[in-house]
């Protein structure tokens, strides 16, 4: 029986592929990993954003920066910073570790007054500066 230039190369073919497939699927594990670690980010710094702003607000006993790090250890992450400015709280927040390691910031306080919506630039509401019939023309 003769052995031709071509035996064996199927399965070279398909090692191949096979290899291919694997660090395809493989890097798509890591990025949705990421996005989960990133996602537990933002809602440990929103959890720890909120529990600061309530407790520079008297809402919640303690102060501020160590609610929040409470609040931050508690969904597993690690409170990198916390600055207080009047009852604005603002947090970062670190989950992981090494490289791979995904960090967020959150900012929560007492909203200010009304909520401005703008169109094209201009304020719109019930304080706006352009007349009402404008406002409900556009």
């Amino acid at each position: 029986m003769r052995r031709g230039a071509q035996d064996g190369s199927a399965t070279v073919l398909l090692a191949a592929v096979l290899g291919v497939g694997v660090l395809i699927a493989s890097a798509a594990l890591a990025a949705a990993g990421h996005r989960t670690q990133a996602i537990r980010a933002d809602g440990a710094a929103d959890a720890a954003a909120t529990a600061s702003a309530a407790a520079a607000t008297g809402l919640v006993l303690g102060e501020p920066c160590v609610v929040a790090a409470r609040v931050t250890t508690a969904n597993g992450a690690t409170l990198t910073a916390c600055e207080l400015t009047a009852t604005t709280a603002r947090v970062r927040v670190r989950v992981g570790t090494g490289p791979f390691a995904v960090g967020a910031v959150a900012v929560a306080g007492p909203a200010d007054g009304p909520p401005e919506h703008y169109v094209y630039g201009v304020p719109v509401g019930p304080w706006s500066p352009m007349s009402r019939s404008t406002r409900t023309r556009s």
